[in-house]
């Protein structure tokens, strides 16, 4: 349900973004639309350009729910409590172990220290743990090949701001290059990253999906009624 608010939403900000930034009217939307890898684009935008070269224009919001997940968690939770549990855990033991020894030295000096680089070792695996469950949802994006390419998620703005892990995601989105849109609670939907234009190694971006042919042939016929 609320990946067809946000695909709603997020396909009706791209038609007017692209119409007014391309001054297009013809441009044609299909959703989940396939590739020839058997993957799907939850939305794939295509129009033909002044020079009549065919651009593509993919948006992923199948992802939204686990990364809106993961940016909530973090917002209530930040890194968790286990390291907590971690490091006392750690600290109990080392305290026994040196208690056992009857080394009184050790006793105070080396369980605080292996209490505060276990928690610190905790912290850091599970902050990395996130960043790579973030990673791979982007990743996903390669499967949908485009010249722009958009990621659209349902968070809202208070979960989003001071949120370490949205700013991860705004980051990396920006060094992928992939637009990022985001929906509010209130519906209100905010650009956050614009995408840039990514380079094709075939012809077109449309050769990726199964409906390339058929979208260029509907484009060529809108393009030569217009002319």
């Amino acid at each position: 349900m609320a990946e067809n608010r946000i695909g709603d939403q997020a396909i009706e900000f791209l038609g007017s973004y692209y119409a007014k930034h391309e001054k297009k009217s013809g441009l044609l939307i299909n959703r989940l639309v396939p590739t020839h890898q058997g993957t799907f684009a939850d939305a794939l935008f295509a129009y033909q350009k002044h020079d009549n070269c065919f651009f593509a224009v993919s948006l992923n919001i199948s992802a939204s729910n686990k990364l809106a997940h993961l940016l909530s968690t973090y917002k209530k939770k930040g890194l968790g409590r286990s390291r907590y549990l971690t490091a006392a855990s750690i600290f109990g033991a080392a305290a026994y172990l040196c208690y056992l020894t009857g080394n009184w030295l050790m006793m105070a000096l080396i369980p605080a220290i292996l209490a505060v680089t276990g928690f610190i070792l905790h912290s850091n695996l599970r902050k990395r743990y996130m960043q790579q469950q973030l990673k791979a949802a982007v990743d996903q994006l390669k499967q949908q090949p485009a010249d722009h390419q958009w990621l659209g998620l349902q968070v809202s703005s208070l979960c989003w701001r001071g949120n370490a892990m949205a700013d991860y995601l705004s980051k990396l989105c920006e060094r992928k290059g992939i637009g990022l849109l985001t929906v509010g609670k209130r519906s209100r939907l905010t650009l956050r990253q614009e995408p840039r234009l990514a380079t094709c190694r075939r012809t077109d971006f449309l050769s990726y999906y199964t409906q390339g042919d058929n979208l260029r042939r509907e484009l060529s016929d809108q393009f030569m009624r217009v002319a």
